[in-house]
């Protein structure tokens, strides 16, 4: 009897160790069944395991007879109500007879079933709560106390491992669900990033679009302003000077009967008129009026030539902001340096302008921008910096084209754009310019210790 124990407990210690390496419930099951068949010398044996809904048993491991196919397909639940199987769930308790046959409990057995005699049920308890049975039958001699025992506490050891079987089979389903989510998550992300770049891509396109259309426009506008006003303006300006040239000549002549009218038809007609028509249309609304006299005309004159000369230069100051002609004559360089000598005749800001590496053209694209951006930033230096001396850098690399604008005046915070809706305006048409050709742009700033604005373009050969 001795012998018999120790060759049990060596029998549960191996299937302990065997059990513990298999992490599939089908394979834990079917070794756990041959253990028992092995020790109790049945001939035929199953284990069932409760389906979700408690209303079935379900074989999942079957030693001793192989069913086909759909022998098994059609029998292997056994409805959960009394009967010789199903009482050991039901009743959570070992259910033993020796002769299946003659039990009352026994309800019959599906045609094609071996017939059960010794029969031996035992449950599998989790919690105390059954959820499924080992059942061996058909051992030569009845079942005794000492195979129940045994069974019972390979049933102990089983349940523990299908529970961790089954917790390991759902963390794999959880984990495999987890990951496709995040494949799924991550695709979406993925599509929706290159939805966004497609778009920023697009919105960048209408940018520079607009960009374009708006320098072409102020193109238009500048030709039309120097092609039509400004030449009209000065025009007027030629013929205002010489009227003014002979008005005074005709000033300096003691008397008007003095005038030699014969080599100007213009004034010998005024003259003969006044002859022939002694009393003109409209003499006597004129006679109250004031007299004129000659000598003040030049001065009126002159003075109306200071006013077109002012509206002349103001003319050609709106054609050079619309479109700098310098720009597309000399480059950046030089229209810049144009820039600055302006901002000190009209700001009284002095500017230095410095240029690393060797100047070239660019492409037109890339010279208004990186000038649009030098004439904002200086236009800021002027209004806001309350400094009189601002910095200028042009650097012209392999690959790139950097601008950048220094001033050592107020600052502000950057975090807040600070400034008025005028200065984030302009630093947000800084930035749209610079990122619209796929350059970069950049301002450093604090209260006190000035303003540094960088713009970086890729370099665009013309």
């Amino acid at each position: 009897m001795t012998t018999e124990r120790a060759e049990r407990l060596k029998a549960l210690y191996d299937l302990g160790v065997e059990l513990s390496a298999l992490r599939s419930v089908p394979e834990v099951l079917d070794t756990a069944l041959a253990h028992c068949l092995d020790l109790t010398a049945s001939q035929f044996g199953f284990i069932g395991l409760v389906d979700p809904d408690i209303t079935a048993l379900e074989i999942v491991a079957i030693r001793g007879f192989h069913p086909s196919r759909a022998f098994f397909s059609e029998h292997r639940t056994i409805p959960l109500r009394p009967n010789l199987f199903a009482s050991v769930v039901l009743e959570n308790q070992a259910a033993r007879v020796d002769d299946a046959q003659t039990d009352p409990n026994r309800v019959g057995q599906p045609s094609g079933h071996p017939l059960v005699g010794t029969f031996l049920g035992v449950p599998l308890r989790f919690h105390d709560h059954a959820i499924g049975m080992i059942g061996v039958a058909n051992r030569q001699s009845p079942y005794d106390d000492d195979h129940e025992r045994l069974i019972d506490t390979y049933a102990a050891q089983v349940s523990i491992v299908i529970r961790n079987a089954q917790l390991n089979e759902a963390l794999e389903e959880a984990n495999e669900g987890l990951e496709r989510t995040v494949a799924e998550r991550t695709s979406e992300l993925n599509a929706a990033k290159d939805t966004l770049a497609r778009h920023a891509d697009e919105l960048r396109s209408v940018l520079t679009e607009t960009v374009d259309v708006q320098e072409h426009e102020r193109r238009r506008i500048a030709r039309d302003l120097h092609d039509g006003v400004n030449q009209l303006l000065i025009g007027a300006m030629l013929e205002l000077k010489a009227t003014e040239e002979r008005l005074r000549g005709l000033a300096q002549n003691p008397t008007l009967q003095d005038l030699n009218t014969e080599g100007d038809p213009t004034v010998a007609g005024e003259l003969k008129t006044e002859e022939t028509d002694p009393q003109p249309a409209g003499a006597e609304l004129s006679a109250g009026a004031p007299s004129v006299d000659p000598t003040d005309l030049p001065n009126s004159l002159s003075a109306t030539l200071g006013i077109l000369r002012q509206v002349e230069q103001e003319v050609r100051r709106v054609v050079n902001d619309l479109h700098p002609p310098t720009l597309e004559t000399l480059g950046l360089p030089a229209a810049v340096k144009r820039l600055t000598e302006r901002l000190a005749r009209f700001f009284a800001v002095s500017c230095d302008v410095e240029v690393l590496g060797d100047a070239r053209r660019v492409s037109a694209r890339s010279e208004v921008a990186a000038y649009r951006v030098v004439q904002e930033a200086l236009q800021n230096v002027a209004t806001h910096s309350g400094v009189e001396q601002a910095t200028v850098e042009i650097g012209f690399f392999p690959k790139k084209l950097t601008v950048s604008i220094c001033d050592e005046g107020k600052g502000f915070d950057v975090g807040i754009l600070g400034g008025s809706a005028r200065g984030r305006f302009g630093l947000l048409s800084m930035r749209e310019r610079a990122e619209g050709l796929g350059g970069s742009f950049e301002i450093v700033s604090a209260l006190g210790e000035g303003t540094e604005v960088r713009v970086s373009f890729p370099i665009d050969e013309t």
